[in-house]
């Protein structure tokens, strides 16, 4: 499947779900022709080659897999997080906001903090992430804000893009403090070399770009979560093709 091909499952997908309801595969496949163009077997063709593990097929008709299990399982929490930072070494720069999402039994809740690095932010990291000193000046520290945010990351998966980078940030501030994250880990990034082969970046644009979606926020940590909520919501279902497993259980190691 090529990387196009992604983004038309992804539409696919998406037409299903505000139908709410199978369609039979004739009516779908129609879906994917533009009007005027000619019919044929080569519709079918396309749609067999677009029904990935997202999707259920039965009896001729073509369902969503998420119709029958959520994501995350109940009873399994899950919490999206994003740092932004003043740089790349996590020895000489500085957390300037964290956001993180935890979803468990269809609730969420949505933390995000702005964070005063203790000193100014480059003048490239602003123009990339919007954050000027400004907004930071009376922000609290990267401690207090991780004192905050720690209850919300008791028991949970952790879903991180690129986790090597914000962990390399959080895991020595966390020990600071006295704090152990032995959280298990999802690199969205490990999945995407499973669940998008085809594809050759899996960065978080990449990403967002091979399931179709509108970002927001791009280059703020909780924008970047909500990014990174979306396209692990997808590749969970890639990956899972109707067998309901734990998010936790689908390291790198499982894959």
């Amino acid at each position: 499947m090529s990387p196009t091909h992604y983004r038309l499952s992804t539409r696919l997908a998406r037409h299903l779900r505000g139908l709410g309801l199978p369609q039979a595969e004739p009516v779908l496949a129609e879906v994917l022709v533009a009007p005027g163009l000619p019919r044929g077997s080569w519709t079918q063709g396309l749609l067999d080659d677009l029904l990935d593990g997202r999707f259920e097929r039965r009896g001729g008709r073509v369902g969503l897999w998420e119709w029958s299990y959520g994501f995350p399982p109940r009873g399994e929490p899950v919490v999206v997080l994003d740092v932004e930072t003043t740089g790349l070494s996590p020895e000489r720069s500085e957390v300037i906001e964290l956001a993180l999402i935890r979803l468990e039994n269809a609730q969420r809740v949505v933390f995000q903090r702005l964070v005063n690095p203790g000193g100014p932010i480059p003048p490239f990291i602003s123009r990339l992430t919007g954050i000027r000193d400004a907004d930071v000046q009376n922000a609290p520290d990267v401690y207090a804000v991780l004192q905050e945010a720690w209850p919300m990351l008791q028991g949970a998966t952790l879903i991180i893009q690129n986790a090597p980078f914000d962990l390399g940030f959080l895991h020595p501030r966390l020990r600071r403090l006295g704090y152990r994250l032995d959280n298990p880990v999802v690199d969205t990034m490990d999945w995407a070399r499973k669940a998008l082969p085809a594809l050759r970046k899996r960065g978080l644009d990449a990403l967002a770009w091979a399931f179709d979606l509108e970002v927001a926020g791009r280059h703020r940590a909780l924008g970047d979560a909500e990014t990174t909520l979306q396209v692990a919501y997808e590749m969970y279902y890639m990956l899972t093709a109707g067998k309901p497993m734990a998010v936790g259980r689908l390291t790198q190691g499982s894959l």
